[in-house]
């Protein structure tokens, strides 16, 4: 048995090769390969317990949680190769002579290897493309107008999945060297754009009302910034609008123009305004026969310049600006434009939409639904108001605190115009500011009320200050909305 043993010893310490003047034995390279293997391992449990655990405490990113945790994994290889060697007693002066001669051999194949790395160590220090982040390459480029969700950045190659679910493994040079668009590269909004053609002859302010409402209800379009409706030109026979909606991720951007198309036609549709699609010119050799359909310049487009709501959900907010007396004079396309300044908000039931004394910086319109107006305090309700009714336009217009508060009784829209709405409405438009001030000043009572309650909380400057009550509201409405 010992003869056996003496055996083995002998058959396992016996050079096999030699690296310089260096012997190197098989038992040596079973330590080797042992300690790579171990070294493999740990380092991958050390990388797995950064990513899921550590860094998500200390609340770093998923991107950034990859990179760091990809360069971890590469430093504990690296490491641990150095001091596996030196364990096994291999002369590193050795080793790098032969590393060196083979360097100047294959060198040459490995220069694209080479390439792939440094540039795999720029996009994980540098972090311009991260895990998570949508990208896009040019029509001009190898992966023309390819898109895709980045899943792994290696040392040597990305991983890329596109929307239909497949990967494609891209090499990291490629992605430094060549333009690429990141959606998510600053976090930013994205917008996405909605051609709608419709008949010249329909009601411009009703098909903006709906068009913008019906944007609103899509939950991943953004409010701010608030969707936009262009008027791109008049054509023979019809009248082209882009819409531009805002959206925080890209790869959304099919679902998002999937369903407002389906919703800006079915909305537009019940109130007898319909889209227009292009037509196509077929030719016949001998047409002798006319065609099932006929397609005409008046085919599609409603007659009737002003089509009624006929969806009972809808409120009309023309109807209701009407009623106001501060918007009554407004024209169809200065009514157009505060319809577009203002933005739409969901709201579930008991839900608070403010608090007594809160700023006064937004009024709103109820387009479905009902909201109470109470006193916590003393616990009194004061009203409830349901579709169709206005409130906070006065601690709007004199930026005042609330007087009470506000809460929803059931699941609640409402169009919302903000201060710095109001502001782009009073600046582009002066006649706005004028009629409130007409309109304001008809009322001192209400505003010595108002006058007194803000000298009593310190929110009237000494400049703003006036005895003279109108005085008194246009300093203050001037200052507030920074107009001449």
């Amino acid at each position: 048995m010992k003869t056996i043993l003496d055996a083995i010893y002998f058959f396992l310490d016996y050079p096999v090769i030699s690296l310089g003047k260096q012997p190197i034995s098989l038992n040596t390279v079973l330590q080797i390969i042992l300690s790579f293997i171990i070294t493999i391992i740990l380092a991958r449990a050390i990388t797995l317990l950064c990513k899921n655990w550590l860094f998500k405490k200390l609340g770093i990113e998923s991107g950034h949680r990859e990179a760091f945790s990809t360069l971890i994994f590469y430093f504990i290889i690296t490491f641990g190769i150095i001091i596996s060697l030196q364990a096994t007693g291999l002369n590193l002066q050795s080793l790098a002579v032969v590393a060196g001669g083979l360097g100047i051999g294959v060198g040459f194949g490995l220069q694209s290897i080479i390439k792939d790395f440094i540039s795999g160590l720029i996009l994980l220090l540098g972090r311009s493309i991260k895990v998570d982040d949508f990208i896009q390459f040019g029509s001009r480029q190898e992966f023309s107008n390819l898109q895709g969700t980045v899943q792994k950045i290696s040392l040597l190659f990305t991983v890329m999945k596109t929307k239909d679910a497949a990967s494609v493994i891209i090499p990291n040079s490629y992605l430094v060297t060549s333009p690429v668009i990141n959606w998510n590269y600053e976090k930013t909004e994205h917008r996405v754009k909605i051609s709608l053609k419709v008949g010249k002859n329909i009601d411009f302010l009703l098909f903006t009302e709906i068009v913008l409402d019906t944007t609103h209800q899509e939950s991943s379009v953004k409010t701010n910034p608030s969707p936009k409706l262009i008027f791109q030109g008049i054509h023979d026979y019809y009248c082209e609008f882009t819409l531009q909606v805002w959206i925080n991720e890209m790869k959304d951007e099919d679902f998002t123009i999937n369903r407002l198309n389906y919703a800006l036609e079915y909305y537009l549709r019940k109130n007898g305004i319909n889209l227009i699609f292009p037509t196509q010119h077929l030719a016949f050799t001998e047409p002798n026969f006319d065609l099932p359909i006929s397609l005409n310049k008046n085919n599609n487009i409603s007659t009737n310049p002003q089509s009624k709501i006929v969806d009972s959900h809808y409120i009309s907010l023309r109807d209701i600006l009407g009623k106001s007396p501060y918007f009554a004079h407004l024209t169809t396309l200065e009514l157009r434009e505060l319809i577009e300044i203002g933005y739409r908000q969901k709201l579930d039931k008991d839900v608070i939409l403010f608090n007594e004394g809160d700023a006064g910086d937004s009024f709103y319109i109820i387009l479905s639904g009902a909201v109470e107006i109470f006193v916590p305090k003393i616990n009194k309700h004061l009203a409830t108001l349901k579709a169709g009714d206005m409130f906070g336009e006065l601690a709007l217009i004199l930026g005042i605190p609330r007087t009470a508060s506000v809460k929803t009784v059931e699941k609640t829209r409402l169009f919302v115009l903000d201060k710095s709405g109001f502001q782009t409405i009073l600046q582009q438009q002066s006649n706005i500011a004028e009629v409130i001030f007409e309109e304001l000043s008809q009322h001192q009572e209400e505003l010595a009320q108002r006058q007194k309650q803000l000298r009593e909380m310190g929110l009237i400057s000494e400049e703003e200050d006036d005895v003279n009550l109108v005085n008194w509201m246009k300093k203050r409405v001037s200052k507030l909305f920074s107009i001449g």
